[in-house]
């Protein structure tokens, strides 16, 4: 009998699920829109923390599905998502990727509109944190970044894609999914104008936009405008915070619990 229930809780715990949300540092809302598309550089919807936040991380589980423009590509899915007001996303830029089956928006926004603290190096919001997904495709990473003005969201056709790298996320936007985060004009994402943050708090530091007109290293047709193209990556994204640690439960722990039963039933 007693090897009987050791045998139980070992089947119990190599069924459990293996998937769960990371900690949460904020009210997650009852109705939350959880799925991203991008149509092209025109149309999209991307993850993007509540307002007035101040900072990204340690919001990244209450993120919310924002669209631009009138995607029809995830259908009903997205009918009820908000839209960014007008000046939120300063540029945008569609990139496909036929040989590695991934699409991608990269661009300029004016995390000031979105109450953004503008010297915040962001954080990420994937579909392996969260319950959060890419319409048509298996993965996606996406973030926000308002030390530098800029975002980005990649889609993935495999779950397990390399391309779409969400373990990485202290790397930022143009290392993660290098592409175009230029202004239509070609320059820079503007420096962060940050209004004052909940407790009197000013931020005076504003942080370094990415450098305009990098390429895709994986090739790739962009509806992008041509601008100058510049591979270097600066610095400062390697230095973002951690956006937290994964709860995804790992086989080791598994094993754990199965050897704690059956020593238990041993006694």
């Amino acid at each position: 009998m007693v090897w009987n229930s050791a045998l139980f809780l070992i089947i119990a715990a190599a069924a459990a699920p293996v998937f769960a949300e990371e900690p949460s540092n904020c009210k997650i809302p009852d109705v939350r829109y959880n799925v991203t598309t991008i149509q092209d550089a025109d149309n999209f919807c991307t993850m993007f923390p509540p307002k007035g936040v101040g900072l990204v991380a340690p919001s990244e589980a209450c993120a919310t599905s924002v669209c631009f423009g009138n995607p029809t590509s995830a259908g009903d899915a997205i009918k009820d998502n908000e839209k960014f007001a007008s000046g939120v996303i300063l540029s945008a830029h569609f990139l496909k990727n036929e040989a590695a089956k991934y699409v991608q928006i990269t661009g300029c926004m004016n995390g000031a509109l979105w109450n953004l603290n503008g010297t915040d190096d962001g954080g990420q919001m994937d579909s392996h944190g969260w319950e959060y997904r890419c319409a048509g495709y298996g993965k996606f990473l996406s973030l926000v970044e308002p030390s530098s003005n800029s975002y980005c969201i990649r889609c993935c056709a495999g779950a397990k894609d390399p391309n779409c790298n969400t373990g990485k996320s202290t790397m930022g936007c143009w290392n993660l999914i290098p592409g175009d985060y230029s202004m239509p004009d070609g320059s820079n994402c503007p420096a962060p104008t940050t209004p004052t943050l909940p407790g009197g708090v000013v931020p005076t530091t504003p942080g370094t936009s990415p450098t305009p007109g990098t390429t895709d290293p994986n090739g790739g047709s962009s509806t992008a405008p041509a601008v100058p193209s510049n591979s270097s990556s600066p610095s400062n994204g390697a230095d973002k915070p951690s956006a937290g640690v994964r709860s995804v439960v790992s086989l080791e722990v598994v094993g754990m619990f199965a050897a704690g039963a059956i020593a238990l039933a041993a006694f």
